[in-house]
Protein backbone atom coordinates (compact mmCIF):
# COMPACT_ATOMS: atom_id res chain seq x y z
CA UNK A 1 0.00 0.00 0.00
CA UNK A 2 2.87 2.37 0.85
CA UNK A 3 4.54 1.65 -2.50
CA UNK A 4 1.26 2.29 -4.32
CA UNK A 5 0.74 5.63 -2.52
CA UNK A 6 4.32 6.67 -3.28
CA UNK A 7 3.87 5.78 -6.96
CA UNK A 8 0.65 7.81 -7.18
CA UNK A 9 2.39 10.81 -5.61
CA UNK A 10 5.34 10.62 -7.99
CA UNK A 11 3.00 10.47 -11.00
CA UNK A 12 0.84 13.35 -9.70
CA UNK A 13 1.63 16.97 -10.55
CA UNK A 14 2.68 17.62 -6.98
CA UNK A 15 5.13 14.72 -7.22
CA UNK A 16 6.57 16.07 -10.45
CA UNK A 17 6.95 19.50 -8.86
CA UNK A 18 8.65 18.01 -5.81
CA UNK A 19 11.11 16.11 -8.00
CA UNK A 20 11.77 19.29 -10.02
CA UNK A 21 12.45 21.19 -6.78
CA UNK A 22 14.74 18.43 -5.54
CA UNK A 23 16.70 18.32 -8.80
CA UNK A 24 17.05 22.11 -8.80
CA UNK A 25 18.39 22.08 -5.24
CA UNK A 26 20.87 19.34 -6.14
CA UNK A 27 22.01 21.23 -9.26
CA UNK A 28 22.57 24.48 -7.35
CA UNK A 29 24.32 22.60 -4.54
CA UNK A 30 26.83 21.14 -7.00
CA UNK A 31 27.45 24.37 -8.92
CA UNK A 32 27.08 27.23 -6.40
CA UNK A 33 29.36 27.45 -3.36
CA UNK A 34 27.52 27.94 -0.08
CA UNK A 35 24.07 27.34 -1.58
CA UNK A 36 23.07 24.46 0.68
CA UNK A 37 23.09 26.39 3.94
CA UNK A 38 19.89 25.66 5.85
CA UNK A 39 20.20 28.68 8.15
CA UNK A 40 20.72 31.03 5.19
CA UNK A 41 17.78 29.54 3.27
CA UNK A 42 15.48 29.86 6.29
CA UNK A 43 16.50 33.49 6.77
CA UNK A 44 15.77 34.12 3.10
CA UNK A 45 12.39 32.36 3.39
CA UNK A 46 11.11 35.23 5.54
CA UNK A 47 10.87 37.26 2.33
CA UNK A 48 8.57 34.65 0.79
CA UNK A 49 6.01 34.67 3.60
CA UNK A 50 3.67 37.48 2.55
CA UNK A 51 3.60 36.31 -1.07
CA UNK A 52 2.98 32.75 0.05
CA UNK A 53 0.09 33.74 2.29
CA UNK A 54 -1.53 35.64 -0.56
CA UNK A 55 -0.90 32.81 -3.04
CA UNK A 56 -2.90 30.30 -0.97
CA UNK A 57 -6.33 32.00 -1.36
CA UNK A 58 -5.33 33.10 -4.87
CA UNK A 59 -5.42 29.39 -5.72
CA UNK A 60 -9.15 29.27 -4.96
CA UNK A 61 -9.86 32.44 -6.96
CA UNK A 62 -7.97 31.24 -10.03
CA UNK A 63 -9.72 27.88 -9.67
CA UNK A 64 -13.00 29.75 -10.29
CA UNK A 65 -11.45 31.26 -13.48
CA UNK A 66 -11.13 34.56 -11.62
CA UNK A 67 -8.14 36.75 -10.82
CA UNK A 68 -7.17 39.35 -8.24
CA UNK A 69 -4.64 41.94 -9.35
CA UNK A 70 -5.17 44.19 -6.33
CA UNK A 71 -3.60 42.04 -3.60
CA UNK A 72 -0.33 44.00 -3.49
CA UNK A 73 -2.27 47.24 -3.14
CA UNK A 74 -4.45 45.75 -0.39
CA UNK A 75 -1.33 44.68 1.51
CA UNK A 76 0.05 48.22 1.17
CA UNK A 77 -3.25 49.80 2.26
CA UNK A 78 -3.63 47.48 5.25
CA UNK A 79 0.00 48.05 6.26
CA UNK A 80 -0.39 51.79 6.02
CA UNK A 81 -3.59 51.62 8.08
CA UNK A 82 -1.61 49.75 10.73
CA UNK A 83 1.10 52.40 10.75
CA UNK A 84 -1.28 55.35 10.89
CA UNK A 85 -3.44 53.90 13.64
CA UNK A 86 -0.47 52.91 15.79
CA UNK A 87 1.97 55.71 15.00
CA UNK A 88 -0.35 58.69 14.51
CA UNK A 89 -3.59 57.81 16.28
CA UNK A 90 -1.87 56.12 19.22
CA UNK A 91 -3.90 52.91 19.11
CA UNK A 92 -2.53 49.84 20.90
CA UNK A 93 -0.64 47.66 18.43
CA UNK A 94 -3.12 44.78 18.82
CA UNK A 95 -6.08 47.03 18.01
CA UNK A 96 -4.23 48.58 15.07
CA UNK A 97 -3.36 45.11 13.74
CA UNK A 98 -6.99 43.98 14.02
CA UNK A 99 -8.12 47.12 12.21
CA UNK A 100 -5.55 46.51 9.45
CA UNK A 101 -6.97 43.03 8.90
CA UNK A 102 -10.44 44.58 8.83
CA UNK A 103 -9.32 47.04 6.15
CA UNK A 104 -8.05 44.15 4.06
CA UNK A 105 -11.33 42.31 4.53
CA UNK A 106 -13.37 45.32 3.45
CA UNK A 107 -11.20 45.79 0.36
CA UNK A 108 -11.64 42.14 -0.60
CA UNK A 109 -15.39 42.35 0.03
CA UNK A 110 -15.57 45.38 -2.26
CA UNK A 111 -13.79 43.48 -5.03
CA UNK A 112 -16.06 40.49 -4.60
CA UNK A 113 -19.24 42.56 -4.39
CA UNK A 114 -18.59 44.54 -7.57
CA UNK A 115 -17.44 41.46 -9.46
CA UNK A 116 -20.19 39.11 -8.29
CA UNK A 117 -23.28 41.22 -7.80
CA UNK A 118 -22.65 43.90 -10.44
CA UNK A 119 -21.29 41.27 -12.85
CA UNK A 120 -18.14 43.19 -13.72
CA UNK A 121 -15.30 40.85 -14.80
CA UNK A 122 -12.84 40.38 -11.92
CA UNK A 123 -9.93 41.29 -14.19
CA UNK A 124 -11.46 44.73 -14.75
CA UNK A 125 -12.51 45.22 -11.12
CA UNK A 126 -9.20 44.28 -9.55
CA UNK A 127 -7.20 46.15 -12.17
CA UNK A 128 -9.14 49.27 -11.18
CA UNK A 129 -8.88 48.67 -7.45
CA UNK A 130 -5.17 47.93 -7.80
CA UNK A 131 -4.79 51.62 -8.63
CA UNK A 132 -7.58 52.75 -6.28
CA UNK A 133 -6.29 51.07 -3.12
CA UNK A 134 -2.70 52.06 -3.87
CA UNK A 135 -3.83 55.65 -4.43
CA UNK A 136 -5.72 55.68 -1.12
CA UNK A 137 -2.63 54.37 0.67
CA UNK A 138 -0.51 57.06 -1.00
CA UNK A 139 -2.96 59.78 -0.02
CA UNK A 140 -3.18 58.64 3.59
CA UNK A 141 0.58 58.35 3.95
CA UNK A 142 1.38 61.67 2.28
CA UNK A 143 4.50 60.02 0.82
CA UNK A 144 6.01 59.15 4.20
CA UNK A 145 6.89 55.90 5.90
CA UNK A 146 5.95 55.01 9.46
CA UNK A 147 8.19 52.96 11.73
CA UNK A 148 8.87 52.60 15.44
CA UNK A 149 6.82 49.46 15.95
CA UNK A 150 7.23 47.71 19.32
CA UNK A 151 9.41 44.63 19.79
CA UNK A 152 6.34 42.49 20.39
CA UNK A 153 5.12 43.26 16.88
CA UNK A 154 8.55 42.76 15.32
CA UNK A 155 8.48 39.25 16.83
CA UNK A 156 6.24 38.30 13.87
CA UNK A 157 9.39 38.51 11.77
CA UNK A 158 12.27 38.11 14.20
CA UNK A 159 10.75 35.40 16.39
CA UNK A 160 12.07 31.84 16.48
CA UNK A 161 9.27 29.28 16.74
CA UNK A 162 11.61 26.76 18.37
CA UNK A 163 11.95 29.04 21.40
CA UNK A 164 8.53 27.73 22.42
CA UNK A 165 10.08 24.27 22.81
CA UNK A 166 13.33 25.39 24.38
CA UNK A 167 15.37 24.53 21.29
CA UNK A 168 15.89 28.02 19.91
CA UNK A 169 19.59 28.02 20.69
CA UNK A 170 20.19 25.10 18.32
CA UNK A 171 18.25 26.15 15.24
CA UNK A 172 16.24 29.10 13.93
CA UNK A 173 12.76 28.49 12.55
CA UNK A 174 11.09 31.83 11.74
CA UNK A 175 7.66 32.34 13.29
CA UNK A 176 6.53 33.94 10.03
CA UNK A 177 7.40 30.79 8.08
CA UNK A 178 5.38 28.64 10.48
CA UNK A 179 2.42 31.03 10.09
CA UNK A 180 2.65 30.78 6.30
CA UNK A 181 2.73 26.98 6.44
CA UNK A 182 -0.36 27.06 8.66
CA UNK A 183 -2.18 29.10 6.00
CA UNK A 184 -1.22 26.53 3.36
CA UNK A 185 -2.28 23.56 5.50
CA UNK A 186 -5.62 25.21 6.22
CA UNK A 187 -6.09 26.04 2.54
CA UNK A 188 -5.20 22.50 1.46
CA UNK A 189 -7.77 21.06 3.86
CA UNK A 190 -10.43 23.47 2.58
CA UNK A 191 -9.67 22.58 -1.03
CA UNK A 192 -9.54 18.81 -0.66
CA UNK A 193 -11.82 18.06 2.29
CA UNK A 194 -14.68 20.56 2.13
CA UNK A 195 -17.41 21.72 -0.22
CA UNK A 196 -15.64 25.07 -0.56
CA UNK A 197 -12.86 23.49 -2.60
CA UNK A 198 -15.22 21.37 -4.68
CA UNK A 199 -17.51 24.29 -5.46
CA UNK A 200 -14.57 26.56 -6.35
CA UNK A 201 -13.33 24.10 -8.94
CA UNK A 202 -16.87 23.52 -10.23
CA UNK A 203 -17.23 27.25 -10.89
CA UNK A 204 -14.05 27.20 -12.92
CA UNK A 205 -15.09 24.18 -14.95
CA UNK A 206 -18.57 25.41 -15.83
CA UNK A 207 -20.23 28.29 -14.00
CA UNK A 208 -23.60 27.71 -15.67
CA UNK A 209 -23.65 24.07 -14.62
CA UNK A 210 -22.69 25.12 -11.10
CA UNK A 211 -25.70 27.43 -11.01
CA UNK A 212 -28.00 24.62 -12.09
CA UNK A 213 -26.45 22.47 -9.35
CA UNK A 214 -27.85 24.92 -6.78
CA UNK A 215 -24.51 26.59 -6.02
CA UNK A 216 -24.95 30.25 -5.12
CA UNK A 217 -22.31 31.47 -7.55
CA UNK A 218 -22.41 35.13 -6.57
CA UNK A 219 -22.20 34.50 -2.84
CA UNK A 220 -19.42 31.96 -3.36
CA UNK A 221 -17.31 34.38 -5.36
CA UNK A 222 -17.96 37.22 -2.93
CA UNK A 223 -16.87 35.02 -0.02
CA UNK A 224 -13.65 34.00 -1.79
CA UNK A 225 -12.63 37.57 -2.59
CA UNK A 226 -13.50 38.64 0.95
CA UNK A 227 -11.32 35.85 2.34
CA UNK A 228 -8.56 36.98 0.00
CA UNK A 229 -8.77 40.46 1.50
CA UNK A 230 -8.60 39.06 5.03
CA UNK A 231 -5.47 37.06 4.23
CA UNK A 232 -3.95 40.15 2.59
CA UNK A 233 -4.55 41.99 5.87
CA UNK A 234 -2.76 39.25 7.80
CA UNK A 235 0.07 39.19 5.23
CA UNK A 236 0.41 42.97 5.66
CA UNK A 237 1.27 42.46 9.35
CA UNK A 238 4.11 40.08 8.53
CA UNK A 239 5.26 42.21 5.60
CA UNK A 240 5.38 45.32 7.78
CA UNK A 241 7.16 43.47 10.58
CA UNK A 242 9.74 42.20 8.07
CA UNK A 243 10.79 45.67 6.93
CA UNK A 244 9.98 47.49 10.15
CA UNK A 245 8.11 50.27 8.35
CA UNK A 246 4.72 50.85 6.75
CA UNK A 247 4.99 52.35 3.26
CA UNK A 248 2.39 53.02 0.60
CA UNK A 249 4.62 51.85 -2.24
CA UNK A 250 5.42 48.48 -0.68
CA UNK A 251 4.36 45.06 -2.05
CA UNK A 252 4.43 46.32 -5.65
CA UNK A 253 4.29 43.31 -7.95
CA UNK A 254 3.18 40.92 -5.22
CA UNK A 255 0.07 40.04 -7.22
CA UNK A 256 2.18 38.81 -10.14
CA UNK A 257 4.45 36.79 -7.85
CA UNK A 258 1.44 35.14 -6.19
CA UNK A 259 -0.16 34.31 -9.54
CA UNK A 260 3.15 32.87 -10.73
CA UNK A 261 3.30 30.57 -7.69
CA UNK A 262 -0.25 29.37 -8.36
CA UNK A 263 0.35 28.70 -12.05
CA UNK A 264 3.71 26.99 -11.51
CA UNK A 265 1.95 24.91 -8.87
CA UNK A 266 -0.36 23.40 -11.47
CA UNK A 267 -3.57 25.41 -11.07
CA UNK A 268 -5.04 26.15 -14.48
CA UNK A 269 -5.26 29.87 -15.20
CA UNK A 270 -8.49 29.14 -17.11
CA UNK A 271 -10.08 27.62 -14.01
CA UNK A 272 -11.02 24.15 -12.87
CA UNK A 273 -8.21 22.05 -11.41
CA UNK A 274 -6.37 23.53 -8.42
CA UNK A 275 -3.80 22.46 -5.85
CA UNK A 276 -2.79 24.37 -2.73
CA UNK A 277 0.09 21.95 -2.15
CA UNK A 278 1.16 22.63 -5.72
CA UNK A 279 1.07 26.38 -5.01
CA UNK A 280 3.37 25.86 -2.01
CA UNK A 281 5.76 23.88 -4.19
CA UNK A 282 5.52 26.62 -6.84
CA UNK A 283 6.48 29.18 -4.19
CA UNK A 284 9.47 27.07 -3.13
CA UNK A 285 10.57 26.50 -6.73
CA UNK A 286 10.46 30.20 -7.59
CA UNK A 287 12.02 31.19 -4.27
CA UNK A 288 14.85 28.68 -4.54
CA UNK A 289 15.41 29.58 -8.19
CA UNK A 290 15.78 33.25 -7.30
CA UNK A 291 18.02 32.42 -4.34
CA UNK A 292 20.24 30.09 -6.34
CA UNK A 293 20.65 32.46 -9.27
CA UNK A 294 21.45 35.39 -7.01
CA UNK A 295 23.96 33.25 -5.10
CA UNK A 296 25.52 32.44 -8.47
CA UNK A 297 25.96 36.15 -9.17
CA UNK A 298 23.15 36.60 -11.70
CA UNK A 299 21.78 40.13 -11.72
CA UNK A 300 18.27 40.60 -10.33
CA UNK A 301 16.92 41.94 -13.64
CA UNK A 302 18.13 38.76 -15.36
CA UNK A 303 16.64 36.56 -12.65
CA UNK A 304 13.21 37.87 -13.67
CA UNK A 305 13.81 36.50 -17.19
CA UNK A 306 14.35 32.98 -15.82
CA UNK A 307 11.19 33.23 -13.71
CA UNK A 308 9.21 34.44 -16.74
CA UNK A 309 10.42 31.55 -18.89
CA UNK A 310 9.50 29.12 -16.11
CA UNK A 311 6.01 30.63 -15.86
CA UNK A 312 5.34 30.44 -19.60
CA UNK A 313 6.58 26.85 -19.81
CA UNK A 314 4.44 25.83 -16.84
CA UNK A 315 1.29 27.49 -18.17
CA UNK A 316 1.72 25.72 -21.53
CA UNK A 317 2.35 22.41 -19.75
CA UNK A 318 -0.76 22.82 -17.55
CA UNK A 319 -3.05 23.49 -20.50
CA UNK A 320 -1.53 20.65 -22.51
CA UNK A 321 -2.07 18.24 -19.62
CA UNK A 322 -5.65 19.46 -19.21
CA UNK A 323 -6.31 18.90 -22.92
CA UNK A 324 -4.93 15.35 -22.78
CA UNK A 325 -7.07 14.44 -19.77
CA UNK A 326 -10.23 16.17 -20.90
CA UNK A 327 -9.83 19.08 -18.47
CA UNK A 328 -10.29 16.93 -15.40
CA UNK A 329 -6.74 17.21 -14.12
Amino acid sequence: MIKSAARRFILAREGILFLALLLMVIAFSLTVDGFLDAASILRRSRYWVATGMVAAPMTFIIATAGIDLSVGSIVALAGMSLGLLYGDAGWPIAAAAAAAIGVGTLAGAFNGGVSSYLRVPPLVVTLATMALFRGIAMGLSQARSIGGFPDGFRYLDRGNALDLFGAGQYFELPVSLVAMLFVFVFGALLLRRTWIGRFSQCLGENETAASFAAIDVRKMKWALYTAMGTVCGVAALFHTALYGTAKADTAAGMELEAIACVVVGGTRISGGHASVLGTLLGLLIIGMLRYGLEMAGVRSQNVIIFVGVLLIATAVFNEAMAARTGGSK
